[in-house]
């Protein structure tokens, strides 16, 4: 059609493909059709997985907000409820404790004894401080080695914490991944139920056309390009 009419526009070329398509019989459009048919699923083929997906995923998701919107709204208002009365992130209460320096050694165990002598906390602070900064390196030796008895304790039991912490993050991440693998695999499922039914209703029409032509019905052509404004 554009080597008959190599100078014609854009709307004069719609024209004279609307009016030649509407004379063609159902027998010539064929070829076109199964063209049609053949590079759509080339093109499925091609990009079809990442996009299928994608519109699977939307219509399950389309369909879950329609079965549970009530219960999302119910969990966002315990959220907000929650929220008002604790914003601070609660601390792991397996986590191991930091461990005490050595001066903190040293000054929980006068704290006993001054504490007894009716001081406040303030002077007791300020005296542990004076006491501990004029003591000999002879003297804080015991306390330092209180201190690094604890810390090596310590990291003994943060390493048994984090392996902990790992496991769990990766049994987490594969329970979520296998979610996410089914929850695809139901939404491929909703999406095929979507395409089965256009691909009825498309046939359907297709039929009722074919009958009314028999009858020598006037019917509109699904495929006769639109006539440009």
């Amino acid at each position: 059609m554009k080597k008959a009419n190599p100078e014609a526009g854009f709307k004069e070329m719609s024209n004279l493909l609307a009016t030649k398509w509407k004379t063609i019989t159902a027998e010539e459009k064929k070829p076109y059709e199964e063209k049609y048919q053949t590079e759509k699923e080339a093109y499925l083929k091609i990009v079809g997985h990442e996009k299928r997906e994608h519109e699977a995923m939307r219509l399950l998701e389309d369909e879950h907000r329609q079965k549970t919107a009530m219960e999302l709204l119910d969990q966002y208002l315990q959220f907000i409820q929650e929220a008002e009365k604790d914003t601070k992130k609660p601390k792991d209460p397996l986590k191991p404790k930091q461990p005490m320096s050595a001066y903190f050694v040293f000054s929980n165990e006068r704290r006993a004894a001054l504490a007894g002598e009716t001081k406040n906390v303030l002077e007791i602070a300020k005296i542990t401080g004076e006491e501990w900064k004029n003591m000999t390196d002879k003297q804080k030796a015991p306390y330092e080695k209180i201190a690094l008895r604890n810390k090596e304790k310590y990291m003994n039991e943060m390493e048994v914490y984090k392996q902990k912490i790992a496991e769990e993050s990766a049994s987490l991440k594969k329970e979520e991944e296998e979610f996410m693998k089914l929850q695809k695999q139901q939404a491929i499922k909703l999406l095929k139920k979507k395409e089965k039914t256009e691909t009825l209703i498309k046939k359907t029409k297709e039929d009722r056309q074919k009958q009314k032509k028999e009858k020598g019905e006037k019917i509109v052509d699904p495929n006769k390009p639109m006539k440009p404004a």
